[in-house]
């Protein structure tokens, strides 16, 4: 979804100074940290795996809010021509990860507080209705698997991996509706709480405690749903996804406020 091509130059200018909400941050080094361990696979479309790398450095921080983003930087970091560099920023806007200024540039999009509540809204309905569902029909094995997945949190957390802590957060909310026979519901919440998971990364990386207190609640879904606490689990659920509002206000105090619009 490209932008109006009469949108102020500003967006794109660089400064040494205090940065104002629309100045964006110096890209070349950021880009070459984000993308400097990316190894092309010849046997996949060059636009899909552009596309996945940008998307992943993006929702993780890796390449911060209105920073801006040149065709031919990343085209050189990643070897590849500019033409699936281009494909793949069409494909990030339309995803509203990134924001096209015809004639002038392309810069990674704020994060959009608006779209962060509907991802919490659809979250929290979908994860609510499934699992109130599921505690009535896990089995023990199922129990004992999700069990490991928060011992192997509790791990990460321990370690200080934040990577890995979010890739057992999120394998762990996939396999609870795997459990109950959805396991078309989490690839389909994917593309609605892009907005939410740029937020719980940037929670994790500024907001000192916010894995502790996510694993926290992990482990109290995982004794509930053990002891089929129904009425209990319905609101553990709501709380742990209704928590991004609350944590917000701290992250908000700690990043920058160029990072969100809204």
């Amino acid at each position: 979804m490209q932008q109006d091509s009469n949108q102020p130059t500003k967006m794109l200018t660089r400064t040494s100074t205090r940065k104002s909400k629309s100045d964006p941050v110096a890209p070349d080094s950021v880009l070459v940290d984000a993308l400097g361990g990316f190894k092309l696979d010849m046997q996949r479309s060059y636009t899909a795996q552009v596309h996945d790398a940008l998307q992943q450095a993006i929702l993780r921080g890796k390449i911060p809010p209105r920073t801006a983003l040149s065709e031919a930087t990343i085209a050189s970091i990643i070897s590849v021509s500019r033409t699936p560099v281009r494909e793949a920023m069409a494909q990030l806007a339309e995803e509203q990860l990134v924001m096209i200024y015809r004639q002038v540039g392309t810069i990674v999009a704020p994060v959009r507080l608006s779209l962060i509540e509907e991802g919490r809204f659809v979250r929290s309905t979908l994860e609510c209705a499934n699992h109130v569902h599921l505690v009535q029909t896990i089995t023990p094995e199922q129990i004992s698997e999700f069990g490991r997945l928060v011992e192997q949190q509790r791990n990460a957390v321990a370690s200080g991996e934040t990577d890995r802590f979010f890739e057992l957060d999120e394998r762990m909310h996939r396999r609870l509706f795997e459990f109950a026979g959805r396991d078309h519901v989490w690839p389909m919440l994917e593309p609605m709480k892009r907005q939410f998971d740029r937020v719980r990364w940037l929670l994790l990386g500024h907001v000192s405690g916010h894995a502790e207190r996510a694993l926290h609640e992990h482990e109290q879904m995982l004794s509930q749903m053990a002891a089929r606490d129904v009425a209990g689990l319905g609101a553990s659920v709501a709380m742990h996804i209704n928590h991004i509002s609350e944590h917000l206000a701290a992250l908000r105090q700690q990043a920058p406020e160029s990072y969100f619009a809204d």
